[in-house]
């Protein structure tokens, strides 16, 4: 399902599109963003600005005159002002002559233009060759690229409305400030015949949002095709942050937070590179013989399943019906070879398999990804021939959601796949970083076993959304059907994912760091990271639940989606002791842990790090968990953890009676002989761990609590926080989710609100499989959501009540639920126990 596109980023596709020379395609999307009147003006003006360029770049000097015309009855003198220099130029100059001509130089001259217009001037003789920004005017374009986000945010400030979209500066404030700041700087341009689209007014500290509003139409960030390649052995130097912005000047608005990715410094890299020192690789390779057992046991237990379900089903038949049928020994055969070979072969089709599921992607030259990140392609070559490899194809996903992974059993026949989403997002360093990191662990066997784990993903999880879609407009028996079949699609998905889970997450801090060696730029993978979880939260929020590509690709790629809006927001991955712990059951290591660990690589070569965390330095540390910390993670394992620390007990309880038999002690040696303690206790643990919890985790929620959402915010920065600090809360914002018949277990349930998105844990009177009866009934609607706030690998509130608008009520029955998972087990294991064996 496709992501509804927002005005700014349909201004971006607009400006795409112009600069690829789709000029048909791009007044399409800045006429339709102009007249539609749903929309903030500051928007449609962006757009008819966009039309300008576009009608003057296609040589259509009256409808871009027109344009210009309206203009100048704006109430923004920025706006006026650049309209009516732009008709100027389009009166006095004939629009078909190049873009050196209409800045004032002779044709002939050599110099490098982009499409839009934009002009990098000669450096002036009076001007000392060190001030030019690095780069000058190869790198320039990219920083002012008419489609960066931070530009176009910031010209809306000057548009007609009220405020500054980004600082709440009023208006009338900002214009001022412009026209103070920009009148000697402007003159002084002027004086010497320079264009005041030239770079250095452009880069300059100087520059303000009148200047950005003024250049966000007038260029088009096409990158010069003479931008030499960037070495990947930097001085250790700090890099201006303009000079590694997205080539194309592509980044997200929403991305602009304070103290977010985009604002951190470039920070340093290694001029030559150094090694970290050699690093064991033996919890690597248990990980990888354990879960490798773990998957051929759940795959080859599903067979038997299925199996005994069709032996049942002609057994039943027969009975019903003397059929007298013969059936084949196959099916109580317990196909352990069928498995093995089976997974083989898949393990020897998935590159070929893999190009069938990702049949919407191309080819990605290395031509057209030096366009990107001329550093990508240099540390590609690089990689490739030290270990003389053959260079592996570079597949290009068409979407807007920055992705990476990779997939193939030998390098020669390994597939990088990249999406145009993350050539356009990241900047050229952290598009190599998150390039090398990927094919740092092609010599590594998890490589091979997840490009099979994954296409069976793939599989089950394209079932699953076939089977949901399919179903919602079919009668009723189709539908209810089509909802079996999605979620026991689902089902499976699910326990394959656990399963890998665990290999995943511990081949991370190798990859990362073998990543941080062959770059020697650790500060361009902890940007390049943060970015790329920052951007998949966004695309979640976006469409109101996780987008099934993001879904199902889940454990191969980098990071998971995370909320980076700061430092702030990382700190718990830093900080909290239990934050191994709590992410025992996910796919990838909690990222403020990963980014610390990527910081620490940086200080280590006393580099200057992007990611400040000066203050976060103190109380990061590896120490001994307490007895409370211990208590924590067994009270939140619940069921999982009683089981295990139940078996403990159980076998505790045997081996002392085995010591009493050896000695002839009567009262004890019964433990020994009696098997049903090795079956019943872990039963019986489980569920007393189960209940001591219950009033814990849900604690009575006062009727007159009020709303309190401003906590929200504070919460999540919380470091100390655990899922056992249920914490009251009341919030109001809009129900989103995944559409009724994929979310019949209430697999995403999430709750929009003005601090973003938060994912909701609701549970309905018939327990998880009656959970089709929840609030599908209320998806897009505001309502005021009443719970516990939790805080663990990421945050998310268990629901006691939901209420709309009209005062409707749903309850959420997670008490009781506990109650009951406790009871059966306990009565079950009492059961065995008493009954002896």
């Amino acid at each position: 399902m496709g992501i509804e596109k927002s005005p700014e980023q349909l201004i971006k596709a607009g400006l795409t599109a112009f600069k690829q020379k789709h000029y048909g395609r791009a007044i399409a999307i800045f006429q339709g963003l102009r007249q539609d009147k749903a929309i903030a003006m500051g928007y449609r003006l962006k757009a008819q600005m966009g039309l300008i360029r576009t009608y003057e770049a296609q040589g259509d000097a009256a409808k871009a005159k027109q344009l210009c015309q309206s203009l100048l009855q704006s109430k923004s003198q920025s706006i006026r002002q650049w309209g009516q220099q732009t008709l100027n130029r389009l009166s006095v100059d004939d629009i078909s002559k190049g873009p050196l001509e209409q800045a004032g130089h002779p044709a002939g001259e050599e110099m490098s233009t982009a499409s839009s217009g934009f002009v990098p001037l000669e450096q002036p003789a009076a001007m000392p060759k060190a001030s030019i920004p690095k780069g000058s005017v190869d790198e320039s374009p990219a920083s002012i690229d008419v489609s960066s986000s931070e530009e176009l945010e910031n010209s809306s400030a000057v548009f007609e409305d009220k405020t500054d979209l980004s600082t709440g500066a009023s208006s009338s404030t900002i214009e001022a400030s412009a026209e103070h700041k920009s009148l000697s700087k402007n003159d002084e341009l002027a004086a010497n015949g320079a264009s005041l689209f030239h770079y250095q007014t452009l880069n300059s500290p100087q520059t303000t949002q009148v200047d950005a509003a003024q250049t966000s139409v007038q260029t088009d960030g096409t990158e010069d095709s003479h931008e030499p390649v960037v070495s990947s052995l930097r001085p250790e130097t700090e890099v201006a942050p303009e000079q590694q912005s997205p080539k194309n000047g592509r980044q997200r608005s929403s991305d602009k937070a304070p103290n977010g990715p985009d604002t951190w410094p470039v920070g340093g890299r290694l001029n030559q590179l150094k090694s970290l020192g050699k690093i064991g690789m033996g919890r690597l390779w248990l990980a990888q013989i354990f879960t490798l057992g773990l998957f051929f046991w759940v795959v080859r237990g599903l067979v038997q399943l299925v199996l005994w379900g069709i032996r049942s089903y002609f057994q039943f038949l027969d009975q019903l019906l003397p059929l007298h049928l013969r059936l084949s020994p196959l099916l109580w055969e317990p196909h352990t070879w069928t498995v093995i070979v089976g997974f083989g072969v898949l393990v020897l089709a998935s590159p070929w398999l893999w190009g069938f599921c990702l049949s919407s992607g191309r080819r990605l030259s290395l031509q057209q990804l030096q366009e990107f990140s001329p550093e990508a392609v240099e540390l590609f070559q690089r990689f490739c021939a030290k270990r003389r490899w053959q260079q592996p194809t570079i597949d290009l996903l068409p979407t807007e959601i920055p992705l990476i992974f990779s997939y193939g059993w030998c390098p020669r026949y390994g597939h990088l796949v990249i999406s145009q989403g993350l050539l356009d997002d990241l900047a050229p360093d952290e598009i190599a970083a998150l390039m090398i990191y990927e094919m740092s662990h092609w010599s590594k066997w998890d490589w091979v076993f997840f490009s099979a784990h994954g296409l069976l993903l793939q599989g089950l999880h394209r079932a699953y959304w076939f089977f949901a879609r399919w179903g919602e407009a079919r009668p009723m028996l189709l539908r209810a059907a089509a909802g079996v079949l999605s979620t026991l699609s689902y089902g499976v998905f699910w326990l394959l994912v656990k399963v890998g889970a665990t290999l995943s997450r511990i081949r991370v801090p190798y990859r990362d760091r073998t990543a941080a060696e062959i770059t020697g730029n650790p500060n361009g993978l902890i940007r390049g990271m943060a970015k790329l979880a920052r951007a998949m939260e966004q695309a979640i929020t976006a469409q109101g639940y996780t987008p099934p590509l993001l879904e199902s690709l889940e454990l191969m790629l980098p990071v998971a989606a995370t909320n980076a809006i700061s430092v702030d927001h990382l700190a718990w991955g830093m900080l909290n002791p239990l934050r191994h712990g709590l992410s025992i059951h996910q796919g990838h290591p909690p990222l403020g842990d990963r980014l610390y660990t990527l910081g620490a690589y940086a200080r280590h070569w006393r580099l200057k790090p992007s990611l400040d965390i000066s203050r976060f330095r103190a109380g990061y540390g590896k120490r001994s968990l307490s007895a409370q910390d211990w208590s924590t993670l067994i009270l939140w394992g619940g069921l999982w953890s009683g089981l295990c620390l139940g078996f403990g007990i159980a076998l505790l309880m045997w081996v002392v009676g085995a010591i009493a038999a050896a000695l002839n002690i009567e009262f004890l040696s019964w433990l020994y002989r009696d098997r049903s303690v090795l079956l019943s206790m872990p039963l019986i643990v489980a569920a007393t761990v189960q209940l001591l919890r219950i009033n814990l985790f849900f604690p009575e929620i006062a009727s007159s609590l009020p709303i309190n959402a401003a906590k929200l915010e504070n919460w999540q920065k919380d470091t100390q926080l655990t899922p056992l600090n249920s914490l009251p809360l009341k919030i109001n914002g809009t129900l989103t989710g995944r559409p009724a018949l994929a979310n019949w277990l209430g697999q995403e349930w999430r709750l929009k609100t003005h601090l973003g998105s938060l994912k909701l844990h609701y549970i309905s009177y018939g327990g998880v499989l009656s959970n089709f009866l929840g609030p599908s009934p209320w998806l897009n609607q505001s309502l005021q959501v009443t719970g516990w706030f939790r805080r663990g690998h990421y945050a998310w509130v268990d629901i006691q009540h939901l209420r709309t608008e009209d005062n409707q009520i749903k309850t959420a029955r997670y008490p009781i639920w506990s109650a009951i998972v406790s009871f059966v087990p306990l009565v079950y294991g009492v059961w065995l126990l008493m009954s002896g064996g």
